[in-house]
This record gives structure tokens, sequence and C-alpha cells, in this order.
């Protein structure tokens, strides 16, 4: 948007208020922008007013509101309350209106009360001819009115800029709530309907709105629409109470809903914005619009405004494409992260890049597509490396040839370059030469401060079809798209090639603590199991093969006392919380029937028995340490293992056997290093750390449970009454 005060037509650029009521009238409401100038005064009347000196057509003083606008013939652009809630609006007779600077008249021929003959565009005077079978005898007009407002008309305006932002075509195709009969205004109410009390009550008309990284109109009112846990835990709207057994708490934590329900988006959304290079494409209306060349998420050229208009609303082509996942106000989204290449302008001592009127880059590349060896022959360098029908500035040498033009143009329009630097922005970087660059800071989920970042919120897939519904190896597997898919960094090398790294990496997490834990819920899940299974069979087995140890018949029989009281009360102490472990463990790693927040009681119990089975252990350890030092004849009972293989002979011992002393020495650091892991699962804020330590703490545990099944085995069967 043009500013109010210029000193130069230059400085106006495409947009000024007449031009913007013209171009976003269409989906605006009327009022505010559209009707009123930066002063507060109503456009129509300010300009027909002879006192004020506005000239129609004429420059004006280069006043942003006015400069070659027609104020006093159009009108302006008034509230319409009938664009929301009159059914069956007429939009394309309001938008013919429009585009003919008959703002005056669109809410007329918008509700169809007449047509409009004659054009202020053509210098004409536009009059009505009304329809009288749409009035009353006393000249009132009875509408169809609709308190709430019907989807066709939200997504009238929401449809083709959405399509462009997110891929979304607010079809029953694609969203599970649209085929279900959910309007917009169920999830986004007004008024007295409205759920939160910053935008509730009588004649509140604020509508209900969500929360976009790339949206900042009215963030106080972020999050006033309902949430997918205000229906989805309540039965709100006759929605499914939805349970999600076997998912832990921490996803909920971690995860939105989002991130679960959109696992394929099924419309192209622009990935890449560029707008250093002529857009050669067919259909691009109007022209000045081919200064911006869109690629899609394959990055790929996509020719969207000449697909914008070449389809019929709702039917816009299948494209399937996995959404990029990144951190938002501490939780993980499908983003839409759009990357944008342009040329700005530097101003010592300013903050920020500035960016040429793109008026004037659309004429620079124009006057050279018309004459390349004449106009600006230097863009001639610019070639389409990678042979996908665009040309991309890459290389430094086309760098310079770009910013060489541009500065050639800027000074012919009259622009004054002291103390100004002509640069291209690459994403996060600028350059003045295409070696050299320099970081533009950035939030962690954007390309670019100067790139819009999208939520994907609509078009929701149902539980049978989203993440995890086929298990945890949906996410957690070496081949799963949500850790390992590759996105885009930069989307042009010096070869013209695009520059990837692992969705992983973007948010943060080690590829190697992804791999174990994708070794944790793929592998060990099963051959866990099958080992407690194995080490079963074969303690049967053994017991079938060697039966317990016996005294032979007529050896004297002489039993002493090893452990005092207080030392059995502890070790059954230990057994019973390491028992605790174990199941509550183990029913939160593998029985997929329970709920969340049976997990989360489960989760809470391991924990806190955790704290107490750390204690316990220590005390074990330091009361039994001095009597599990090794000694020279437990080599002995280790070569023969015991006699629990066949040998009959006497083995040497002290008040510990060899085995029992390894034993204590292995349980003891073994549940040393499941109390750490535990400990740093809990509390560290590190997730690749979290991540590694839960799945190492997963296979400690099953080494510790397979231990004391031979020791409880030993103990019990194997030496009875020992």
């Amino acid at each position: 948007m043009a500013r109010k005060k210029n000193m130069a037509p230059w400085q106006l650029g495409f947009i000024n208020s007449f031009t913007f009521t013209r171009m976003c009238g269409v989906c605006h409401p009327g009022g505010g922008p559209v009707e009123y100038d930066r002063n507060g005064n109503r456009y129509d009347k300010f300009a027909a007013d002879p006192k004020n000196g506005i000239v129609p057509g004429g420059t004006n003083n280069f006043d942003g509101d006015y400069f070659k606008s027609k104020w006093a013939q159009s009108g302006v652009l008034e509230a319409d309350c009938l664009l929301c809630h009159l059914k069956d609006y007429n939009y394309k007779k309001r938008k013919e209106q429009i585009m003919a600077f008959n703002y005056k008249w669109a809410a007329t021929a918008g509700a169809e009360f007449g047509k409009i003959r004659g054009k202020v565009i053509n210098g004409e005077i536009p009059y009505v001819i009304y329809d009288v079978s749409k009035f009353q005898k006393d000249g009132k007009v009875l509408l169809p009115l609709v308190k709430e407002v019907p989807n066709e008309n939200c997504i009238f305006c929401h449809r083709e800029s959405d399509w462009k932002k997110r891929g979304q075509s607010y079809t029953a195709r694609t969203d599970v709530h649209i085929r279900a009969g959910i309007r917009c205004v169920d999830c986004h109410p007004a008024g007295r309907n409205a759920v939160d009390p910053r935008i509730k009550g009588r004649e509140e008309h604020q509508i209900g709105k969500g929360d976009d990284p790339g949206g900042f109109v009215r963030d106080d009112l972020d999050n006033t629409m309902r949430r997918c846990e205000d229906c989805h835990n309540k039965g709100i709207l006759n929605a499914p109470i939805i349970k999600h057994p076997g998912f832990p708490p921490v996803h909920f934590k971690k995860l939105a809903c989002q991130t679960c329900h959109i696992p394929w988006r099924q419309v192209k959304a622009a990935l890449i914005q560029d707008a250093s290079v002529f857009n050669t494409g067919p259909r691009i209306w109007p022209p000045p619009k081919r200064i911006w060349s869109f690629y899609g998420p394959d990055m790929k050229p996509w020719n969207y405004y000449g697909e914008a208009h070449g389809y019929p609303e709702g039917l816009q082509p299948f494209f399937k494409f996995r959404p990029t996942l990144g951190w938002y106000k501490e939780k993980i989204y499908p983003l839409n992260r759009v990357y944008t290449r342009w040329v700005g302008i530097v101003t010592k001592g300013k903050k920020g890049i500035d960016q040429p009127l793109m008026k004037d880059i659309f004429m620079m590349w124009k006057k050279h597509m018309d004459n390349p060896d004449e106009n600006f022959p230097q863009l001639k360098k610019i070639k389409d490396d990678n042979r996908d029908g665009f040309p991309e500035v890459n290389r430094p040498e086309e760098v310079k040839a770009l910013l060489a033009s541009v500065s050639v143009m800027l000074k012919g329009n009259g622009m004054r370059l002291q103390g100004k630097t002509v640069v291209f922005v690459d994403g996060d970087r600028y350059t003045t030469n295409g070696v050299d660059w320099k970081t533009i800071p950035k939030k962690p989920y954007e390309y670019s401060p100067y790139g819009s970042v999208f939520k994907f919120d609509h078009d929701i897939c149902p539980g049978k079809n989203a993440l995890g519904a086929q298990g945890c190896t949906d996410c957690h597997s070496s081949k799963s798209d949500f850790f390992f898919r590759k996105i885009m960094v930069r989307p042009f090398d010096k070869d013209g090639k695009p520059v990837t790294e692992s969705n992983a990496h973007f948010l943060g997490y080690s590829p190697a603590a992804l791999s174990l834990m994708a070794f944790q819920l793929g592998t060990l899940k099963s051959l866990g199991y099958w080992a407690l299974f194995i080490v079963i069979v074969l303690l049967m087995l053994h017991y079938v093969m060697y039966g317990p140890k016996r005294a032979e018949p007529g050896d004297p029989v002489e039993t002493v006392s090893r452990f005092r009281t207080w030392e059995r009360i502890i070790h059954y102490s230990l057994l019973v919380l390491f028992t605790m472990q174990a199941i509550t463990g183990l029913f939160t790693f593998s029985i997929h029937s329970l709920s969340s927040d049976a997990i989360g009681r489960f989760n809470t119990v391991h924990h806190y028995v955790g704290f107490l089975f750390l204690i316990n252990i220590v005390m074990v350890f330091g009361i039994w340490v001095r009597d599990a030092f090794f000694e020279k004849f437990d080599w002995e009972w280790l070569t023969k293992v015991g006699g629990y293989l066949g040998y009959k002979g006497e083995l040497p011992a002290a008040r510990f056997n060899a085995g029992q002393k390894l034993y204590l020495w292995l349980v003891f650091f073994l549940g040393l290093f499941l109390a750490i892991t535990g400990l740093i699962d809990i509390f560290s804020s590190d997730g690749s750390l979290r991540l590694a330590v839960h799945s190492l703490h997963t296979i400690a545990a099953f080494i510790l449970i397979m231990m004391v099944m031979v020791h409880a085995y030993l103990g019990v069967l194997a030496n009875p009454g020992t």
C-alpha cells in the first residue's frame, strides 16, 4: 500500500487506496479503508468538495489516498452486511461493478436488487434499473437473511487465497468435517454463539479466529474459535469422543491435532515465491503478476495464477504431498513455510530491507523481454540452469547482472542511491555479489522474516487415516516421512538444484536418537518379548533336564541363616518395587488398548516408584557390596557354571557365590543406569537426548527383567529352600 505522503509517482507503486479497493474490494465487506481515508474523511465526499482540490484521475499531490482516483464518481464501498448474511449473494455481479469502478453500486448488484447500467471506468454515470419483483408494495424488500453465515459465503473469499497459501479446497472430498455437515461458523462462532469471553456477547461482531504464524490481524483475539478438544472431548456438535488408545500423553503436549490428522495435503500450495525473474506462463492476468513465479511443494514451477483462473471453484487439481512439520508455540504443526526471493534496498542507518516497487521491476523485465539487446541487456545472463522452464538467479554472475540492471532502472526512475545498496534477498540472507552473504535474523519456524508461514488447519482426515492409526511405526520408523522426509533448505544451489535436509534436523532432533527410537518401537517391541519368551523356554528346559539341586540321600543336612530379617525385608521390597516398575513399564510400552489417560496414570506410578526403586537399590548395594568382591576361588565356580549344567562336585563360595556377586554388580549398575536415564527422560528439555535415553532405558529394562527371571528361577525352583 502506498504511503499517504509521497514526493514522486514512482513512490506510489501499484496499490494506493483507490486501486486497493478495486483489487481487494470483492472480498472486503466494506467500510474502513475502502470507505474512509487515513485522516478519517469519507473518500467520495472529500473528493467532491471543491475546496479540497481533488482532481478526478489527477496526481493530487501524490496523495496515496487520492492519486489518480475517481472517488467522487465511483463512490465508496460501504459496509455490506448482505455480503455474509444473504444466502445466494451474487459475488460475480459485485465483482463486475468493482472492476468497473462502480464501487457505490456493488452492493446493489450483489444483492440483485437491479441491473446497473454505465461504468465509471469508461467515463459513464451509472444508474440502476431496479427489479420490481424484489420489492413489496411498501417499497421494502424481504430478503432470505441468515443469522449464521453459510459456508459458501465464507469460502468465496477464502478459497482462492487459501489455495496458494495452504493448498485448501474446502470440499467434502478433502475434509472430514465438511463431509459431516459441520459449518464454518460451528468452529468460528461469533456473537452470543461464541465460546470465548473476548468475543462473546450480543452484537459483538468479532468472528472466532485461530492463530496463524503468518497472520498479524487482531492477534489479541487469537484462539477465540473452538478447539478440536472442545468437541472431541465433550461431544459438542455430536462429535465422537476420542480416546486415542495407545498414545502416550507426551504426544498431546508436543503435537497439535493437525499434525497427525493432516498427514497429506491433496491440493498444491506455494512453497517458493520468486520475485526476481519474469514469469512467462500462460493465462496470467493482469500482466504485472508476471513478476511473481511460484514453485510447488515438489520444488517444481507452478503457474498458480494461470491455474487459479482456469479451474472451477473447489475443483483444484489433485496434488498429494506431505506437509513440513515445525515447532510453533511449543507444539509441532504441519506448516507451509513460504520461501521468498527478491531484490531489496538496504539503507544505511535504517533497520530492515526495503523493496523496490514491483511495478518498476515488472516494467524493467517487460522492456527487456520486448528488446533484450537494447533494454537491460545484462539480464540475458540469467539462465534456466536446471531446465525446469523457469530461469533462476543462483550463480554470482546472475546475481550481479540482476542487481546492476535494477540499479540502472532505479536511477532512470529518479531514485537517488546515495547511502543505499541494492541487494538480492534469498530467504534469510542477502548479498551484493552472490558470493558474500549476510544473515537476516528470523524466527525458528520461518524461512525468512519477509516470507509468510501458514499452518495447515483445514482439510482434516478421519482417525483411521491419521498418523498413528497403524501403530507407532507410522512415525517412529527409519522409513517414516515424519522425521526422515527431505525438506527444502534453499531452492537452488549453483547448478539450480534444491538443497535439502531431513525434517528431523529442522525439528531439532538427532538422526542417531531417532534411529534408536525407531529400533525401540519397531524392532525391540517384537524382539524384546521374543527374548522374554525364549528365556522362559530355556529355564523350563533346564528344569526338565537337570531338575532342582537337592542333597543326596543320606547326606547330613544343615541349614544356615545367611540373611537377617531386615535384609530380607529390603530384598523383598526391592522385588516388589521392581515388579511394579516392570508391569507399568511393559503396559505403557505395549498395551495399545490403553487410553491415553490410563497410560498417563501408569507413567505417573512408574515415575514415583522409580524414585523408591533407586533408593532401595542403593541400600541393597550398600549392605552387600563388601560381600560382593571377587576372590580367586570364584573363578572355579564360574568355569563350572555353578554346577547348574550337571557338575556334582563341591564348589568354593563365600557368603555369596560368584554368580550372585556378578548378579549384584549387574543389577546395581543396570538399576543405576535405569534411574539416571529415567530422570533424564522426566526432567530434560533436550528432545534428542530424551529420545535416546528413552530407547536405552527400554533396552536396559528388558535385560534386567530377563536377569530377574533367571535369578528368581535359580532361587525358587533350581535351588528350592535357598
